[in-house]
C-alpha cells in the first residue's frame, strides 16, 4: 500500500499500477494490516470498489470495510454508509448475511445500511433466471483458488487425501469412503460428486463430500448403475457417459444430473458404445475419446472420439487419437486435450497425444518416463501431474510432472504416488475450507 501511494505522489503510474495489481491479488492478507487501516477514506472507498480485488467470497470484502470503520469508529461513522456501499450484499453467502452481517450492531443501528442487507437477502429468494437479470451490485469480483488434487481410495476404502501441487505435500482426508471399483469422479461448486462403480454389483447411489464443510453425504445415483464410466461437470450440471452393467459389453448411454434441481435426465446416446474412456469439459463443451467395447479380454479398444454441445443436444464425431487407448487419463489445458498412457489391446503405454481444438486433430508429444496400462492424471494451470498408476506387474511408485508448455516430463523422485492405483481423481478447489480439513 505504501508503494502505491508513494507511486502516485511521484507520479509513477507503471510502479502504481504494479503495486495495485499486487494489493488486489492479495487483498485477503493485505485488508488485514495496519497500513490498511490507516488508509482515508477517499483510497478505501476507490479500493473496496475495484471488481479486480482476488477473495474467497464478498464475505472477506464486507470484513475489511468493517475492520476499517471499527479501527476509528467515533469519526469513521459518518462515512459507513458509503464504505458499505461499496460491499456487494447479494453476493455475500446467505448463512454469512443471517448469522454475521445481520448480527453486526454498526448495521442495525443504520437504516441505511439496513436496507443493503435487505437487499442481499433478496437475491437470495430469486430464480437463477431471475438473478442473471440483476446487474447492480452482482458483478463479481476475481475469485481466489486453493487447487489441490483428491484421490479417493477405489478399490482401499477409507483411502483418501489431497496432493498440494504448491509444496508437493499430501494430506488425509477424514472420509467413510466406502470400497468401491472403477468408479468416476467430479468436482462442482465445492463439491465433490462420486458416481458408480460396484463391489459385487453397481452401487446405486451418488455419494458426495463438500470440500469447504468437510461432510459427506449420499444422494440419488445415476438411473443406470454401472462401472467403467466417465464424468465431468459443466455449468452447474453433472454428466456421466457410457460404462458397463456388471461385465456386460459397453453402454452408449449419456445422462445428466442438474445440481440446482438434484434430478437426473436421459440425454441423446453417444454415437459410440465405450467404457473405460476418458471425458473432459473443455469450454461448454463434453469430450469423450477412447475406452473399449467391453470390459472382457475381446472388447476391441477404441481411439474415436467424439464432443456434445449441451446447447443442441447434439453429438459430433471428432478426428481419431492416433493411438487406440483405455484407462488413459485425460485432460484439458489451454485448448488442448491430453490423452495420457494407458493401454491398447497389445499392453501399457507410455505415448502421450493431445486433441487440438481448434485444428481439430490430434498430435504425438514427449512420452512419459514410465509404461501403465492404467493412468490416473489431473492438472494444475500449465502443468498435468501423474499420481497414480499400475504397470501391470507393479504400480507407479513417484509422481510424475509434464510442463505442457516445454513439452517436458519430470519423474519426482522425493514425492512418492498415492499407493491405491484404482483410485478416483479430480481438482477441487479448497479456497475456504477449514484449516484443520487441510492440516497434514
Amino acid at each position: 500500500i505504501g508503494i502505491s501511494v508513494l507511486a502516485e505522489c511521484l507520479d509513477c503510474p507503471e510502479l502504481k499500477a504494479t503495486a495495485d495489481d499486487f494489493i488486489h491479488q492479495h487483498f485477503t492478507e493485505v485488508y488485514k494490516t495496519d497500513e490498511f487501516l490507516q488508509l482515508d477514506v477517499k483510497r478505501v472507498t476507490h479500493l473496496l470498489n475495484q471488481d479486480t480485488l482476488t477473495v474467497r467470497a464478498e464475505d472477506q470484502v464486507y470484513d475489511a470495510a468493517v475492520r476499517w470503520l471499527k479501527y476509528d469508529e467515533p469519526n469513521r461513522q459518518p462515512y459507513m454508509v458509503d464504505i458499505l456501499a461499496k460491499v456487494r450484499f447479494p453476493l455475500i453467502s446467505k448463512n454469512f448475511l443471517s448469522k454475521t452481517v445481520q448480527a453486526e450492531p454498526l448495521i442495525q443501528d443504520n437504516p441505511e445500511c439496513l436496507k443493503m442487507v435487505i437487499s442481499g437477502m433478496r437475491y437470495h429468494l430469486l430464480s437463477p433466471e431471475d438473478r442473471e437479470e440483476l446487474v447492480e451490485g452482482t458483478r463479481p469480483r476475481r475469485k481466489k483458488h486453493d487447487y489441490r488434487i483428491a484421490l479417493f481410495g477405489g478399490s482401499q476404502p477409507q483411502s483418501c487425501r489431497y496432493f498440494n501441487p504448491k509444496d508437493y505435500s499430501w494430506t488425509d482426508i477424514r472420509c467413510p469412503f466406502e470400497k468401491r471399483r472403477d468408479a468416476a469422479c467430479v468436482f462442482w461448486d465445492n463439491v465433490v460428486y462420486i458416481l458408480g462403480g460396484s463391489q459385487l454389483f453397481p452401487i446405486k447411489r451418488m455419494d458426495c463430500y463438500n470440500v469447504v464443510k468437510d461432510s459427506w453425504y449420499s444422494k440419488l445415483g445415476p438411473p443406470t448403475p454401472r462401472d467403467s464410466l466417465a464424468a465431468c461437470a459443466a455449468e452447474g450440471k453433472i454428466y456421466t457417459s457410457g460404462g458397463s452393467e456388471v461385465g456386460n459389453s459397453a453402454l452408449y448411454l449419456f445422462e445428466c444430473y442438474d445440481t440446482r434441481t438434484e434430478s437426473w435426465h436421459t440425454k441423446p446416446s453417444m454415437l459410440t458404445q465405450r467404457c473405460s474412456h476418458g471425458m473432459v469439459e473443455a469450454n461448454g463443451l463434453i469430450y469423450v475419446c477412447g475406452g473399449s467395447l467391453g470390459n472382457n479380454v475381446s472388447g476391441r479398444v477404441l481411439n474415436s472420439c467424439e464432443v456434445y454441445d449441451p446447447a443442441t443436444e447434439t453429438w459430433t464425431e471428432l478426428c481419431p487419437m492416433i493411438e487406440a487407448r483405455k484407462n488413459h487419463g485425460l485432460v484439458f489445458v489451454k485448448d488442448k486435450i491430453f490423452a495420457v498412457g494407458g493401454q491398447n489391446g497389445l499392453g501399457g503405454l507410455d505415448n502421450v497425444e493431445y486433441y487440438d481444438i481448434k485444428m481439430n486433430e490430434w498430435k504425438m508429444v514427449s512420452p512419459m518416463p514410465w509404461k501403465g496400462v492404467t493412468v490416473k492424471c489431473a492438472a494444475v494451470g500449465s502443468i498435468v501431474y501423474v499420481l497414480a498408476g499400475f504397470q501391470g506387474v507393479g504400480r507407479l511408485g513417484h509422481i510424475l510432472e509434464y510442463n505442457t508448455e516445454t513439452d517436458k516430463w519430470i519423474a519426482n523422485s522425493k514425492v512418492r504416488a498415492f499407493p491405491v492405483t484404482s483410485c478416483l481423481i479430480c481438482v477441487v478447489d479448497t479456497c475456504g475450507a477449514n484449516e484443520e480439513t487441510l492440516e497434514t
